[in-house]
C-alpha cells in the first residue's frame, strides 16, 4: 500500500504545481510588469472647460427679406453662404451703374479725342489757347465722371455680394438667429457658427505655478471616460487679483469630446526629477504603510516598502529598495506572502521554465 500512495503523492504535486515545501504557500497565479525611471513632477488637477477657437454669431451685412438661412446642424466652408437676402433691388442697383458707366467712359473718350485734335491745332497756331483750356478742361471733368461712375459699379458689386452672408471660417451652423421671411437689417444676427475641429481646453490654474508652464508644454486632459496628452496653446499672462488664478487654453485637435464637455487638466507644480516609477496597479496599501511585490530572481515575491512620490497617469514615483527594471506585481497582488512562488501568466517563458524546476525538485 505504501508503495502506492508514494507515486500517488508525488503525482499530485506535480499536478498542482509542486510548490508547497514544507508546508508553504502555493504558488500564485500573477502578471507583472517593469519598474521604469521617469521625468515626475507632483501635479495639481484643475477643472476645465472645451471651447471652439472659432464660435461667432454671424450677421448681415445688407438690407433685405432672408430667402434662405442654413439648417442647424450644416457644416460650412470657409467662403460658403449660410444665408441669402433678396437681390432683386442689388441687381437693379448694379445695372444701373453700369449703363451710367457705359455713358461716362463714351463721354471720356470722347473728350479725349477732343483733346488731341484741339492741341495739335493750338501747336498749329490756328486754335486759341483759351479754348485748349476749355477742352482740357471738360475732358478732365469726364473723366472723373468716368471714374466715379466706376467706383458706383464696385459699390453696387459689393451690395449685391452682401446679399449672400458668407462663412468667415468653416464650422458648422449650431443655430438659426433669423428665419427665411425675416427682414434683416445691417448687424441682424443670422446663424451661430462653431468650429468643431479646431477645440481647446480653458483651465484656470494658480498664479503660483506659472514658472512651471510653457507653451507647447504636454499635459494630460482627462475626464471619466478619456484621457490625452495635449500641449498648451497659449498661457494668458493675466493673473486674477480675487482668485490669484490665470487661464491656460490647451490645444485639443483630433480629441473625443464636443465642445461644451468638461474635463479635468493636470499641471506640474514643480521642475520634474528623475525617479523609479511603477504602474499605479503595483501599489499595495496597508495600514503600516505602501509596498510593492517584486519578483526575485527565483520567481517568488519580495514585499518592499516605498514612499510614493510623483504621479503621472498611471505611473507613480517609489523610493524604496526597488532598482529600475525589476519586475513588480500587477495582478494578484492582495493575497501574496513573503517568498511566494509565482506563477508569471503573461510571461510563458519563466512560467514553464519555473513548472519544470518544480517538477523535478519534487520529483526528486
Amino acid at each position: 500500500m505504501k508503495r502506492l500512495l508514494v507515486p500517488l503523492f508525488a503525482a499530485l504535486a506535480i499536478a498542482t504545481g509542486g510548490f508547497q515545501q514544507a508546508g508553504g504557500p502555493p504558488p500564485a497565479a500573477v502578471r507583472v510588469a517593469s519598474s521604469e525611471m521617469r521625468d515626475l513632477a507632483r501635479l495639481i488637477e484643475s477643472p476645465a472647460g472645451v471651447y471652439s477657437r472659432n464660435d461667432a454669431q454671424i450677421a448681415s451685412e445688407a438690407s433685405g427679406r432672408v430667402v434662405e438661412v442654413a439648417e442647424p446642424g450644416d457644416w460650412v466652408e470657409a467662403g460658403d453662404p449660410v444665408a441669402r437676402l433678396d437681390d432683386r433691388m442689388a441687381r437693379l442697383s448694379l445695372d444701373e451703374a453700369r449703363s451710367r458707366l457705359a455713358r461716362t467712359s463714351e463721354n471720356a473718350a470722347y473728350q479725349e479725342g477732343e483733346l488731341t485734335r484741339w492741341t495739335q491745332l493750338a501747336q498749329n497756331g490756328t486754335a486759341p489757347q483759351n479754348r485748349l483750356r476749355e477742352v482740357q478742361l471738360a475732358r478732365n471733368l469726364a473723366v472723373a465722371e468716368e471714374t466715379e461712375a466706376r467706383r458706383a459699379v464696385d459699390r453696387a458689386r459689393l451690395d449685391l455680394d452682401r446679399t449672400r452672408v458668407l462663412a468667415p471660417f468653416s464650422g458648422r451652423v449650431t443655430e438659426r438667429l433669423i428665419e427665411a421671411g425675416e427682414y434683416a437689417n445691417p448687424g441682424s444676427q443670422i446663424v451661430r457658427l462653431v468650429d468643431t475641429a479646431l477645440i481647446e481646453a480653458r483651465a484656470q490654474v494658480p498664479v503660483s505655478i506659472a514658472p512651471h508652464l510653457a507653451a507647447g508644454q504636454l499635459v494630460r486632459v482627462s475626464d471619466a471616460d478619456h484621457s490625452v496628452e495635449a500641449p498648451i496653446r497659449a498661457l494668458i499672462p493675466v493673473g486674477d487679483a480675487v482668485t490669484r488664478t490665470f487661464e491656460v487654453r490647451i490645444d485639443l485637435s483630433d480629441s473625443p469630446w464636443i465642445v461644451g464637455s468638461a474635463v479635468r487638466a493636470a499641471f506640474p507644480t514643480e521642475e520634474a526629477t528623475r525617479t523609479v516609477a511603477v504602474p499605479q496597479d503595483a501599489l499595495v496599501l496597508r495600514n503600516e504603510g505602501s509596498f510593492v511585490w517584486v519578483v526575485s530572481e527565483d520567481n517568488t515575491a519580495r514585499r518592499v516598502l516605498v514612499r510614493t512620490g510623483a504621479q503621472d497617469g498611471e505611473w507613480v514615483g517609489v523610493d524604496g529598495d526597488i532598482a529600475a527594471g525589476e519586475r513588480v506585481v500587477v495582478r494578484g497582488a492582495e493575497n501574496l506572502r513573503e517568498g511566494q512562488p509565482l506563477n508569471i501568466l503573461d510571461d510563458p517563458g519563466a512560467t514553464a521554465s519555473n513548472a519544470t524546476e518544480t517538477g523535478a525538485s519534487n520529483a526528486g
